[in-house]
């Protein structure tokens, strides 16, 4: 068997939910949405390329040249054969820097033909001709045909609710694999003080050497948000003030935004840091925060449920040195709880996790199995 070290962690998922489907079916009013359908002239759209006011490389979405040179060449003969392209869609609540919400390997390759002139058609249908030919090369007659070529757009407007765009960034997103949610808060946050912390605890050494799970999807960043919403609001382990997980942590990164004191980023920064140094010192390196504790037989499959629950109880203990001392114990009991696939803590990190009942439950029973340990005798 490969050496669990090196090996990649992956995410357990929930056995009855999609955290994105549970959230964007909540209700909201049309009134609130206001999306603008513009259509603009082709060199409008190149201008705003030119001078990056469009950003095709937002950090939740995938990367924009995942398309082919011949995929990226049929695209520049759709334009110049005048065939209509797809409708684009923009989040253009900061005017000076526009979001794409779908489109984006298409403006990645009308830029790539035209502003940065590094593509060289190939493989065309019916241009056979133009093969080989950069856009510095092309007769002034195809010139024209960009100049005249209008494009379709639907705008999102700032004053849409952001609970709003991220129902809308959701259904409308449709370049490879949708965006999961944490990939969305990011895109509806990306310059705010918040994302940037989630990125710096993320990419940190005790984070990656602890939790080691994956980059890729935004996982990690949504974990750190995870233990920072409960920091955050102490109060909802006990009473969950939100129907499920999304809203909760959609507040939290709002919270983060709005803390003005380094200070306290600090604070909330060392205080995950050395409770993933401490989880280590009682569950042992390598747990990755899997249902596989206290088993002989380990997996690198994370759960997401476990790690807010472990994370946020073990945070709170106080004596954390003579906790250390009982640590087998608590891993023994942990484990017990873990193994029982019936038991309502199982179900609670399983099945359902993101509503409210599911996180309260496992809540309850991780402070009774704490508060246990610690009050038992020697």
């Amino acid at each position: 068997m490969e050496d669990l070290e090196k090996q990649e962690t992956k995410i357990e998922e929930d056995k009855k939910e999609n955290e994105i489907n549970g959230y964007i079916n909540n209700p909201f009013s049309t009134k609130d949405i206001k999306i603008t359908p513009i259509t603009m002239a082709l060199p409008s759209l190149i201008n705003k390329l030119k001078y990056d006011e469009i950003d095709l490389n937002p950090d939740f979405q995938r990367h924009g040249d995942l398309w082919s040179p011949t995929n990226m060449s049929r695209l520049i003969e759709s334009i110049l054969l005048k065939l209509p392209l797809p409708i684009f869609y923009f989040d253009v609540s900061n005017p000076d820097k526009w979001i794409v919400v779908d489109g984006l390997q298409r403006l990645s390759t009308i830029k790539k033909f035209m502003v940065d002139k590094k593509l060289k058609l190939k493989n065309l249908e019916f241009l056979e001709e133009l093969d080989g030919k950069s856009y510095d090369d092309l007769d002034r007659g195809f010139y024209r045909i960009f100049e005249n070529t209008q494009i379709v757009t639907y705008q999102i407007e700032a004053q849409t609710p952001k609970k709003v765009r991220y129902s809308i960034f959701n259904r409308l997103n449709t370049g490879g694999m949708p965006l999961n949610a944490q990939e969305i808060r990011q895109a509806l946050n990306q310059q705010a003080k918040g994302v940037r912390f989630l990125i710096e605890c993320a990419e940190s050494d005790v984070f990656r050497n602890i939790v080691s799970v994956p980059a890729k999807r935004m996982l990690d960043r949504e974990l750190v948000l995870r233990f920072m919403s409960f920091k955050l609001s102490p109060n909802a382990t006990n009473e969950f003030p939100f129907n499920n997980m999304g809203e909760f942590l959609d507040e939290a990164m709002e919270k983060l935004d709005n803390i003005t004191d380094d200070e306290k980023l600090k604070e909330l920064r060392n205080n995950l840091f050395e409770t993933l140094e401490f989880s280590e010192k009682i569950l042992g390196e390598k747990h990755r925060f899997s249902r596989s504790i206290g088993k002989t037989e380990k997996t690198n499959t994370l759960n997401r449920s476990l790690f807010d629950v472990l994370t946020v109880c073990l945070s709170e203990i106080n004596d954390k040195e003579k906790f250390i001392l009982k640590k087998d114990n608590f891993k023994n009991k942990l484990s017990k709880l873990l193994q029982d696939e019936s038991s309502d803590f199982s179900r609670a990190i399983t099945e359902g996790t993101s509503g409210k009942g599911a996180i309260e439950k496992r809540f309850e029973i991780m402070k009774e199995l704490v508060e246990e340990v610690i009050n038992e005798n020697w």
